[in-house]
């Protein structure tokens, strides 16, 4: 899943996977972004070498005094000298004599094994850190004019994903490449000329918008900041957006407060559109609004998508939304990619045990119609604590002894449909 994209070289011109780099608008990388939740200290005990190679020992200290990257599980503190406890052990006295007192033999012999123990181990200060893995090595790319939509579970690293790759996160590791330039080691200065070719859309519409800001600020701000058309025709190019976008112009002056959600949605659309984008992030985008105002959206980001040739990155957990805006889909579980394909192969023909799943969910619009529901049991693990082998075996009802240890290859089976899972050859 995490292998790195290598292009190949045909006749002339480099192309991945058959097609040429330049239909490629975006390629990310065995992509990971991890969250600290947790600092714990603790003293351990370390073996001591009797004799000591002074070349290792400057070694040691040298690693020990580095201060650690991000995603690092521990951290060692200087060496402690090895205290007894100043806690006696508990007696009972019985007939004069004290139980487990050790008599003058047993004395000498454990002050020499206590010596000896001194001796060969020594104790340290860990500080133990535990990371929640948001997004755990995802490599994927989406082509020019096309929409890849990314379905699951609340909580699997949808949002987060797509904040990562347009850095609005600070990523642990991989690699994102937009327009072949890898914007993951651009400083901020570099990265600003980006900003304009890379917008969001943001689930919530009422969050998302200042209330102290009429409309034509919102969404003309962006454009203010990065000169995208002189002063002079600012005020006629925010209104331009707006029709767009189906806002009618004396919307300009008013303040968010006075519109309804999927108005307030048409507002965010037209603040990342504003700044000509070229690839667009969707972060659900219709899930707080009503059934019959999702269609409009869903059908406003489609015109503007043919006549602005831009590129969509949709997340949604809603899959009859993804089924009719998508190209294709990617199911994600726990932070990974467990299928992805073309729309019509996911729907007509899911692999994974998960997408079924996901796919016995969707309501269908017939009284008569009884489906094959399938009822996952228990919850989504923790990705701080995620278990080992395939992440979805403490769920899966067609689980195999393999897929408690061994973590299946996300692997191609023919028109570029992937999956991961032991049901199927991994080799």
């Amino acid at each position: 899943m995490s292998e790195e994209i290598k292009p190949e070289v045909i006749n002339g011109e480099a192309t991945q996977g058959g097609a040429k780099t330049d239909d490629y608008i975006l390629e990310v990388v065995d992509l990971k972004k991890y969250f600290l939740t947790k600092k714990e200290f603790k003293f351990v005990k370390v073996p001591v070498l009797n004799n000591p190679d002074p070349a290792s020992t400057a070694m040691q200290n040298a690693a020990d005094s580095v201060e650690p990257k991000e995603g690092d599980d521990s951290v060692v503190a200087p060496e402690m000298p090895v205290e007894q406890s100043d806690v006696a052990p508990a007696t009972d006295v019985v007939g004069g004599v004290t139980d487990g007192e050790p008599k003058q033999g047993e004395q000498a012999e454990q002050g020499a094994d206590e010596k000896t123990e001194a001796a060969q181990f020594k104790r340290k200060l860990i500080l133990n850190k535990t990371y929640v893995k948001a997004v755990n090595g995802v490599s994927f790319k989406v082509k020019r004019g096309e929409t890849l939509g990314i379905v699951g579970e609340s909580g699997c690293g949808k949002s987060t994903m797509g904040r990562s790759i347009l850095r609005l996160f600070d990523i642990t590791g991989g690699k994102v490449f937009f327009e072949g330039t890898e914007i993951t080691a651009l400083k901020p200065s570099a990265l600003r000329k980006f900003r304009t070719q890379m917008q969001i859309i943001f689930q919530d519409p009422y969050g998302s918008l200042p209330p102290r800001s009429p409309v034509g600020q919102i969404i003309g701000e962006a454009v203010k900041v990065h000169n995208i058309v002189p002063k002079s025709e600012y005020r006629d190019y925010v209104i331009d957006i707006m029709r767009k976008c189906g806002l009618q112009d004396f919307y300009f002056d008013r303040y968010p407060h006075e519109f309804s959600g999927g108005q307030r949605q048409r507002i965010c659309i037209a603040r990342a559109l504003a700044v000509k984008p070229k690839f667009v992030v969707c972060d659900e985008p219709v899930s707080a609004l009503d059934v019959s105002i999702q269609a409009q959206v869903i059908n406003l980001l489609k015109e503007l998508q043919r006549d602005l040739g831009l590129t969509y990155l949709f997340i949604s957990h809603d899959l009859s939304v993804v089924q009719h805006i998508s190209d294709r889909v990617g199911v994600m579980y726990l932070g990974k990619f467990v299928e992805m394909g073309d729309e019509k192969d996911i729907f007509s023909n899911p692999m994974h045990p998960y997408t079924h799943a996901l796919l016995s969910a969707v309501p269908v619009p017939d009284p008569h119609y009884k489906g094959n529901r399938i009822v996952l049991q228990g919850d989504i693990p923790s990705p701080a604590n995620p278990p080992s082998g395939c992440k979805f075996h403490t769920r899966c009802s067609r689980c195999m002894e393999v897929c408690k240890h061994v973590e299946p290859k996300f692997k191609d089976y023919g028109n570029g449909h992937m999956c991961a899972c032991h049901l199927y050859p991994q080799d």
